[in-house]
């Protein structure tokens, strides 16, 4: 039977990039009394939360509280690892945009988080058993995930297009643990192909508010497209203007840069596979995996080749 995708939560994880990707880290150990500095930009002030209560934070706002316990669990080691690396970021540079805090609620940049009182009003009525259930992932995988005893950059995205991208493809950064690997199942999703159709004057407006290039000419001759053997977009060119193709498909709206388009009656319609950047972890592959018996540790070796988890002592 195909799953549907729910909407609501793959908004609050798609981003177009996942952010910080300081591709080389040298680990640092913190202190015991580690705590997690989150900057509420509205309040303009620095709220602290102990790791794991951090990490439950983060996870009820990543993935769907009711995917199988061992999706979680990967998720929780992936939001652990994330924040380490903050730590490291920070310790190195500190933001000072950030007042001392490891990082702020803007998910345009960080990782996204809730506070309890966010997943409160998310979670509504369900929140109780969402929280009992991702308390209990998190403490079940006290891991982060490593490469060459380095924690590496914790790419995730909602659903893929039946298989995950490379790095380098993505981003232009050769990653070794970061390639393309299978996700079968995402294909079978229910909604995973999505749609967007705008007249040529809603195109032409659009690319020249948010990426500051003229159409000009005919429509027909406005956009080109250069795809890979998996049908992910690796090139787009404007009016003879190479473009940027996460740029061009966030200014759009597109789901995914897996996507073809087609002209008709002087309307665009781009059709996609798939949801985020398509690097790293499905969460939906990895729900699926977990479904039929794989546990967290096989779910982040799929998706995270030649990668090893460490156990932190913090909680």
């Amino acid at each position: 039977m195909k799953e549907n995708i729910q909407c609501a939560v793959v908004l609050a994880v798609c981003l177009a990039l996942i952010p910080c990707l300081a591709f080389v880290k040298k680990a640092r150990a913190a202190p015991a009394d580690f705590t997690v500095g989150v900057y509420l930009t509205a309040e303009g002030k620095v709220e602290e939360y102990p790791l794991a209560d951090y990490v439950t934070g983060a996870v009820l706002a990543q993935i769907p509280a009711d995917f199988d316990e061992e999706a979680l669990k990967a998720q929780a080691v992936l939001a652990r690892t994330y924040i380490m690396r903050r730590y490291a970021d920070e310790l190195d540079s500190p933001t000072p945009s950030l007042h001392g805090a490891l990082i702020s609620d803007d998910d345009r940049i960080y990782q996204s988080f809730y506070t309890p009182q966010q997943a409160e009003d998310f979670y509504s009525d369900s929140y109780d058993t969402a929280r009992t259930r991702v308390e209990k992932a998190v403490r079940a995988a006290p891991e982060i995930l490593t490469y060459k005893d380095e924690p590496v950059t914790a790419a995730y995205h909602s659903a893929s297009s039946g298989s995950t991208e490379s790095a380098f493809t993505a981003w232009g950064v050769d990653i070794p643990y970061l390639q393309a690997v299978e996700s079968a199942t995402d294909a079978e999703l229910d909604g995973i192909e999505t749609k967007l159709t705008l007249s040529a004057d809603e195109l032409r407006s659009t690319v020249s508010e948010q990426l500051g290039i003229t159409l000009t000419g005919q429509p027909e001759s406005w956009l080109e497209t250069a795809a890979n053997e998996r049908g992910y977009v690796t090139e787009v060119t404007l009016c003879g203007s190479k473009t940027n193709v996460r740029q061009f498909t966030a200014a759009l709206g597109i789901a995914s840069p897996c996507f073809t388009f087609e002209m008709s009656d002087s309307k665009f319609t781009f059709t996609s596979r798939g949801f985020g950047h398509l690097v790293g972890l499905s969460q939906y592959g990895a729900n699926s995996m977990a479904e039929t018996g794989s546990s967290y540790r096989e779910i982040l070796s799929h998706y995270f080749k030649g990668c090893k988890l460490k156990t932190t002592t913090l909680q």
